[in-house]
């Protein structure tokens, strides 16, 4: 089990590879889920998003394909998802840390295969210049690719999961429940077949979204 007393954590959300998802991504494809790219995004997610000596958990639903993606992931701890729709689900992860020890926890999502470690340590640092912030990284399509604070925030609830609103209404939440709110540079997950293009065009491309993507002759 990841010590998690006093430090830094971040924790990666994920869907089970086996499970599914990213459904809008699968429909531009012409194709159902593929749990190779599923794996390569998390994997990547993972490979970028977690800074060198920093603790890493990944938080999974369905809670029964934990043994799943601790196959694919053995150096980090891998727990099980609370129930509820994704807001409770974020905050029952943060929670679970904090209340474990965590100094600050950064959470993001599994689509993320061009993150670095950049925006997670700028998160980090902000919250060790001001514990009362909330850190978000806005997302381009209104949502935003991290969360992370140093007590869990009441921010997730009355949230429209899914919509252009989902910032807006985080920073409003964020503000009148007293914390002041940190805004790292905007990003882009992978929802689409464009956001895969983009990704795996880039200079230096995530190595394993990058090889599904030239393995896969729909996608040229």
């Amino acid at each position: 089990m990841v010590d998690a007393a006093d430090a830094p954590v971040v924790a990666v959300l994920t869907r089970a590879p086996s499970a599914g998802g990213k459904s809008r991504l699968f429909a531009g494809l012409g194709r159902p889920p593929d749990p190779r790219l599923l794996e390569a995004l998390l994997l990547d997610t993972i490979d970028g998003a977690v800074p060198p000596g920093v603790r890493c958990v990944i938080a999974v639903t369905p809670g029964s394909a934990c043994d799943e993606v601790r196959d694919l992931i053995s150096e980090s701890e891998v727990i099980p998802q609370a129930e509820g729709d994704l807001g409770e689900r974020m905050r029952a992860a943060m929670a679970h840390l904090l209340e474990r020890g965590a100094r600050t926890v950064a959470l993001v999502g599994s689509d993320l295969p061009h993150i670095t470690a950049a925006p997670v340590m700028a998160a980090f640092d902000a919250l060790d210049d001001d514990p009362d912030a909330l850190v978000l990284g806005p997302a381009t399509d209104g949502g935003y690719y991290l969360v992370a604070a140093t007590r869990v925030p009441d921010i997730f609830s009355g949230i429209e999961w899914g919509s252009p609103h989902v910032l807006e209404q985080t920073r409003h939440a964020a503000v009148t429940h007293g914390f002041r709110v940190r805004l790292l540079p905007e990003m882009s997950d992978v929802d689409t077949v464009g956001d895969l293009r983009r990704v795996s065009a880039l200079a230096e491309p995530p190595l394993r979204t990058a090889a599904w993507v030239r393995n896969f002759s729909g996608l040229t």
